[in-house]
């Protein structure tokens, strides 16, 4: 490998017809995550000052353009002309995820709320003061940094400028020095009074979800979540909570009065082909009412442990569910453990996994049921989310039924196995529960992007409502939620103006029951030279923006046709750099940037992930269908490791490994290449990628490290996927366990745990994280960069 000033050269070898061959151990691979002190970023030198990766510990420091954890540019420098941005091929584009949490060591967003006629704003484009406006006139005016109107200081508001015409108070002002605040709400911003958080839980209680054992996970992970609600300073005092159960027919509970006996009274809802709120007193405060939830809750297991009744009316449950927040807007979280077979939203569609490659495959990834996508229409109206929790490893036609939750906010979670592994499924449901109903979240939300004149907002990429307006609306946002914005050049930027701005509002309403505008600013340099372009370019953001236009792509066309736009953008990009800013490559090197070195790495791994890939042996429809929502709702950290996961060996954990730090990290052993070579038969790995980890075991793996970690002295053929893993009284199993609960808590969901023996029949549908390896007619890492460096030589000749 050669490195250079302009990029990574990456020899291949060969002559005449021998077939050129790039050397493994010389490709580039991400750098293992070092555990060390949290270094800090500070944002004003964003065009100087490279991002850091997301998924590596970092603190920020706020002093003029906003976090990267709100916003990051796939490229930290904007071209100056239309022509350059169309000859550079690198995309202009923003992953944004507005409510990021923030570490505690950092500062968090400031509230302004001084302005008694609301956050001051451009007259023409109405874009929000921020930290990189001018001020001129001697502080009379100020200058919109994305229009370049001059807008008048309100008397009440001025303050006199410095030598350096900076105001004397800026430093004091959040809006004047931060590239993030939160804007209290004045009254204009306000349609009706701040809604109380509320949320409808709907459960099934048939026969399926009573012999599975979902009703009571769901039982105990809604008592959880109630009982920690319920906590003082843990959410608004007004919070509403509803509870209703749903088998053929749907059960309202009356919560509001005292009730003698276990269970308070039930209003039977039968008629499920046009559901109605049976009992409109269904939500109840739940700082009164805290008991009431919890009798009815420890009641449900009890009351239909006998039920008999084997369908499901979930659709129609949603529906009644959404019906009873209709006044209020919220939240439903619907359970259901089997497919809806009765009632409005029954789902009739047949599986059809052969057809995936042909030109079946478009329309088995669509909505077939219109019910959910007119629900939807319903929900955003009365502000309301949904959440799917789909427990059966039967076919429901989940694309159907997440049109409901990409245009609300909600979200689509899909625990198959439940009931049927070693338990991890039940931690899953519990966990992601729990965190969908406790997470920081934001109501009645309108989202609005403005850039500077010359740019211009072409798409949108996420799971969102957008009005006829532009606006993007999301009854509810929660802190995890992460959506594209792209953009195209269409004015001349290389006048005056050095810099160019994005801005993103959010209006909503904050968990406390405030109405805000969170506001993000980003301001980075215009240039005219490509090379700097290319240097700024932050692979993160890159491959976020590029997997979220990847799954549109792949539900309005086909996944091959995916994938072929994804190797279509890496040539492009690969091409133009080595065209117009290699200096002199010689005709056998494969030239990367060193910015997006390992760009072909992960547009390959994210052709072969369950989203994308040929292999329909290895993925399930409606898993492939849960997949890409997630994926639309990625924050940048969890994209990369979801493309390209990570792989540790537990046979061989140094001292300190799978031991708490005092900065509350975990060491981990370093993350190795994701190749089968890799495996040891004598010893075991773990692999995760945010949604699932896999412990493989060699067949060789010594008897001690399976009796320390498992508690048995073997394990039977193809038994493995029943294993525990539980702290069993020894070292090596307390530092395992660390690791895996280490890994749980950095995700948003929780990954199920899945131990896979060498050469099990199991182990080829669990090992397809392999992803530098040939996998379904789908290239090794190498040959793709073979062909990558080939068809690059194409383009130049």
């Amino acid at each position: 490998t050669e490195l250079t000033d302009h990029g990574r050269g990456v020899e291949r070898t060969g002559s005449g017809g021998q077939k050129s061959r790039i050397d493994p151990g010389q490709v580039p691979r991400p750098a293992a995550p070092v555990s060390e002190e949290a270094k800090e970023w500070f944002t004003k030198g964003l065009a100087t000052n490279p991002l850091p990766p997301s998924g590596t510990p970092f603190r920020v420091v706020d002093d003029g353009n906003c976090s990267p954890r709100f916003m990051r540019l796939t490229i930290n420098q904007f071209p100056s002309t239309k022509e350059l941005a169309g000859r550079m091929s690198l995309p202009i584009a923003v992953s944004i995820q507005p409510l990021a949490p923030i570490p505690h060591d950092e500062d968090q967003v400031a509230l302004v709320s001084d302005h008694s006629q609301g956050p001051i704003r451009c007259r023409r484009c109405r874009a929000y003061i921020n930290c990189h406006v001018r001020f001129v006139d001697g502080g009379r005016h100020w200058s919109c940094n994305l229009c370049g109107m001059s807008n008048a200081v309100e008397p009440d508001y001025f303050c006199t400028l410095d030598a350096h015409g900076v105001r004397r108070d800026a430093a004091e002002r959040p809006e004047l020095s931060k590239g993030s605040v939160d804007f209290a709400a004045s009254q204009e911003y306000y349609n009706r009074p701040a809604m109380a958080p509320a949320v409808m839980f709907a459960i099934e209680v048939s026969a399926t979800a009573v012999r599975g054992g979902l009703l009571h996970a769901t039982v105990q992970a809604v008592r959880e979540s109630v009982e920690a609600m319920s906590k003082p300073g843990a959410t608004d005092p007004r919070t509403l909570v509803g509870v209703l159960t749903f088998d053929a027919q749907i059960h309202f509970y009356n919560l509001h009065s005292d009730f003698a006996g276990d269970t308070p009274p039930m209003s039977v809802l039968s008629d499920v082909e046009d559901p109605f709120l049976a009992t409109p007193a269904s939500l109840v405060c739940l700082k009164d009412k805290l008991a009431n939830v919890l009798k009815l809750l420890d009641a449900l297991p009890g009351l239909f442990a006998n039920t008999q009744i084997g369908e499901s009316a979930a659709g129609a449950a949603a529906r009644a569910a959404s019906l009873a927040l209709a006044d209020n807007g919220g939240r439903v979280v619907c359970v259901f453990a089997s497919p809806p077979t009765l009632g409005v939203g029954r789902l009739a569609r047949l599986d059809d996994p052969n057809a995936v490659g042909s030109d079946r495959e478009k329309r088995l990834h669509g909505a077939e049921c219109k019910f959910y996508s007119a629900m939807a229409e319903q929900c955003c109206a009365s502000q309301v989310s949904v959440d799917l929790f789909c427990c059966t490893s039967l076919y429901t036609d989940l694309a159907s039924m997440a049109a409901v939750c990409r245009a609300t906010g909600g979200g689509v979670h899909y625990i198959p196995r439940l009931g049927q592994d070693n338990g991890s499924s039940y931690l899953r449901l519990l966990n992601e529960l729990k965190r969908t109903t406790l997470r920081p979240t934001g109501y009645e939300a309108v989202l609005r992007v403005r850039c500077s004149a010359g740019l211009a907002v072409t798409d949108y990429f996420g799971s969102f409502h957008k009005t006829p307006e532009g606006d993007i609306e999301l009854p509810v946002i929660s802190c995890d939620k992460t959506l594209a914005v792209t953009f195209k050049v269409d004015g001349d930027m290389s006048g005056e103006r050095s810099h160019a701005a994005i801005q993103c509002a959010l209006l909503y309403t904050a968990s406390d029951g405030t109405r805000r505008i969170r506001v993000h600013t980003i301001s980075a340099p215009v240039t005219n030279n490509i090379s700097a372009i290319f240097k700024s370019a932050d692979l993160d953001a890159l491959v976020n923006v590029t997997s979220k236009q990847a799954v549109g792509h792949c539900l309005t066309h086909s996944a091959e046709s995916a994938r072929q736009s994804l190797v279509h953008a890496c040539v492009q990009m690969l091409f133009v750099y080595r065209k117009f800013c290699a200096t002199n490559p010689a005709p056998g090197q494969l030239i990367l940037p060193e910015s997006l070195k390992l760009l072909p790495l992960y547009t390959l791994a994210m052709m072969k992930s369950k989203v994308l890939t040929a292999d329909n042996a290895i993925v399930r429809t409606d898993e492939r269908v849960y997949m890409m929502d997630r994926v639309l709702s990625l924050s940048c950290a969890e994209t990369a490791v979801f493309a390209y996961p990570r792989m540790i060996p537990l046979h061989s954990l140094a001292p300190d490994h799978g031991v708490v730090m005092a900065n509350g990290e975990v060491a981990v052993p370093p993350a190795m290449s994701l190749s089968g070579e890799k495996l040891d038969p004598a010893g075991a790995f773990l692999v995760e990628n945010g949604e699932s980890m896999v412990l493989w075991i060699g067949t060789e793996c010594p008897p001690s490290f399976i009796e320390q970690v498992f508690g048995i002295p073997g394990i039977p053929d193809n038994e493995a996927p029943r294993l525990v893993l539980q702290p069993r009284g020894n070292a090596l199993s307390a530092k395992i366990c660390t690791i895996v609960d280490h890994f749980r808590q950095e995700r948003p969901s929780c990954p199920t745990l899945t131990v896979v023996r060498q050469k099990d029949a199991f182990e080829p549908y669990h090992m397809c994280y392999l992803v530098e390896d040939r996998q379904a007619h789908i290239v090794s890492y190498v040959d793709f960069l073979c062909h990558i460096h080939s068809q690059i030589q194409t383009k130049l000749t």
